[in-house]
């Protein structure tokens, strides 16, 4: 090199005399060109952009010097004069395909996907073999939202290179992020055969078998991990969430003291046993740990500008509590404002509430003021999330406030609807199939689907003799009616229904004409049982901690009897189960207990009778 070096300089001296042959100065350039490779080699980049520069000053149109200087410019960061360089070089030999896929690395670098995508399907056009132009356009295409295409890239690019984790990895996560989550599985399990020790791959074929409720195969991969890292505290948690998952809660408790062990403000656990002590019922330790939730999500419990009430006396003070998370959450604990109001008369309550509920919520006479999300608020003195309110009035399993009911709907509506439905003599039971199915996370999504069942699941319930099926369901679930064996027999409200006078508005005095409601855990079954309407609710394995474990009854509400799944997905026993209980009654003439309506001042509690507990507990032992 050093001779090249030496010859370099003699040839530039004794040339740098005006010479008009243009091969000369292309000659020279090219001798410029590798001189700036050399410094290139061994780290000096500005000699070598020197150099490059003065190649092109001499014959612009080098494409050595252009790729090379494009290269030391993107290795630099600097994109902008890295493309600059690239496109001169693409435009003098276009069909080089590793031009396109130095170009393409530059757009995707300034995050312009469309641009990469392009200049990688030309460099796949030009050299069908080139894996990381599959790889590289898999990505830039699931940036743009074009998945199959996204799909398609990286399932050529593990055609190619079997033994590519890359390949087999990113399409994993990619089939995981489009809830394709079977399809996965494969993908994952190719990249761990790559990589065995690579316990990210192995987390993430764990994490999605678990979703799949594949649950055994996700507990030995875990213990896989922990056993190659005793310290992977996600892989312990997740081991014993899958565990409570399974309702093995006892095994979960331990699991999750070995991670407190190791790490004791680790929230994920703290959060996730507030859900076992609650379904235990030791509601003292579950609502405590319940407040973990705000540093497991990573948010924060004030949400205003003003003090979080702990307890201090609310007298002549106004207090602001707002909703947090579902519809029937709110529904639930909103009971909660009249515990409050009860206290004393001299606190003023300000209820922040989910749009749809506003109206219905307006009705209560325990709610000072009724304001709707992102609406103005009135000045308040303390704020504080609606589900902590148990925490703080220190609720245990046996002072649950079961006053019911403490939601009335409008009196004109209910009595608009008892006169539409006044000439159905049937037995009239109305039904609700599935949750919300908008979530904005997958997990909760998967929630909601584990907790819903098909219509075509209410079949049998609609073919008993003298029984009206009335379907509450609003709009997710809506469209199985069209396929489902039923749909004549099922009594279907007009689009004007919970539209003209407000979600839940028309639904609330509807329940109050019915004998009965059947429904899934969401918000209707929710607004039926702070109604005191009866209702029974089927339970998914395993159910939700405010269901507690193995009860037919709820200690939430009082006219309200669950039908609980006894193995995952089977929802035909729990229906088997309603369809006979519904029998019984019909043939004996006992109805299920209907709570009356309270005047807007009466706080006494309606119960069932014991005559009619009896009842139901009998039918419920002949069912089990």
């Amino acid at each position: 090199m050093k001779i090249r070096i030496i010859y370099l300089s003699l040839f530039i001296f004794c040339t740098s005399f005006p010479d008009t042959s243009p091969d000369h100065h292309v000659d020279i350039a090219e001798e410029y060109a590798h001189l700036g490779d050399h410094f290139d080699s061994i780290g000096k980049q500005e000699k070598a952009i020197e150099l490059y520069t003065k190649a092109l000053s001499l014959h612009k149109n080098n494409p050595h010097a252009l790729v090379k200087l494009g290269n030391i410019y993107y290795a630099q960061q600097d994109t902008n004069k890295a493309i600059q360089q690239y496109e001169q070089a693409v435009q003098l030999q276009h069909e080089d395909p590793h031009m396109h896929f130095n170009l393409g690395l530059c757009y995707q670098q300034q995050n312009a996907w469309q641009r990469a995508a392009e200049q990688f399907k030309r460099t796949i056009a030009l050299d069908p073999t080139h894996l990381n132009a599959h790889l590289y356009a898999g990505s830039a295409y699931e940036k743009l939202q074009q998945h199959d295409a996204a799909i398609e890239a990286l399932k050529k690019a593990a055609a190619l290179d079997p033994h590519s984790f890359e390949a087999w990895h990113q399409l994993g996560n990619l089939y995981r992020h489009v809830e394709r989550l079977e399809d996965a599985v494969v993908p994952y399990r190719k990249a761990a055969e790559q990589q065995p020790n690579n316990l990210h791959v192995m987390m993430d074929l764990a994490n999605t078998l678990n979703i799949l409720n594949r649950n055994e195969e996700s507990l030995k991969l875990y213990q896989q991990i922990l056993a190659k890292n005793p310290n992977a505290i996600s892989a312990l948690y997740n081991f014993g969430f899958t565990l409570k998952k399974m309702d093995k809660l006892d095994q979960a408790l331990d699991v999750y003291e070995q991670v407190l062990a190791k790490k004791p403000d680790y929230a994920p656990v703290h959060f996730s046993l507030a859900s076992i002590y609650l379904a235990l019922g030791n509601l003292e330790k579950g609502w405590k740990e319940y407040e973990w939730r705000w540093k497991a999500h990573h948010e924060s419990e004030k949400r205003f500008n003003m003090p979080v009430w702990q307890g201090e006396d609310l007298a002549d003070r106004t207090l602001l509590v707002y909703a947090e998370q579902g519809l029937g959450d709110t529904l639930q604990f909103v009971r909660y404002l009249k515990v409050l109001k009860a206290k004393s008369r001299h606190i003023r309550i300000v209820f922040e509430t989910q749009s749809p509920l506003a109206p219905l919520l307006k009705l209560q006479p325990y709610i000072d003021q009724v304001v709707a999300r992102r609406e103005q608020l009135p000045h308040c003195h303390y704020q504080i999330s609606l589900m902590s309110l148990p925490h703080i009035l220190k609720t245990r399993l046996e002072t649950i406030p079961a006053d019911i009911p403490y939601l009335t709907p409008d009196k004109d509506r209910v009595a608009f609807w008892k006169e539409k439905l006044s000439q159905d003599t049937n037995f009239k039971i109305g039904i609700c199939w599935q949750g919300n199915a908008r979530y904005s996370t997958q997990a909760l999504r998967r929630a909601v689907a584990a907790k819903s069942l098909p219509l075509q699941a209410f079949k049998p319930l609609a073919e008993i003799s003298g029984v009206s099926i009335y379907s509450l369901q609003q709009v997710d679930g809506t469209e199985q009616i069209a396929s489902c064996d039923f749909k004549d027999k099922l009594l279907i409200f007009d689009k004007t229904f919970d539209k003209t006078y407000g979600s839940f508005m028309d639904s609330a005095a509807v329940m109050q004409q019915l004998d009965l409601v059947v429904s899934v855990d969401t918000g209707v079954c929710h607004l039926a049982g702070a109604m005191g309407v009866p209702t029974w609710i089927l339970l998914p394995f395993p159910a939700d901690w405010r269901w507690l474990r193995n009860r037919t009854d709820s200690p939430w509400y009082p006219s309200v009897r669950l039908f609980r799944q006894q193995k995952l997905g089977d929802w035909d026993t729990p229906m088997q189960n309603i369809v006979a209980a519904v029998q019984t009654m019909m043939h004996t003439k006992i109805l299920p207990t209907r709570t009356p309506l309270q005047d807007k001042t009466d706080t006494q509690s309606h119960q069932p009778t014991r005559e009619q507990k009896q009842f139901f507990e009998q039918i419920i032992q002949t069912l089990a």
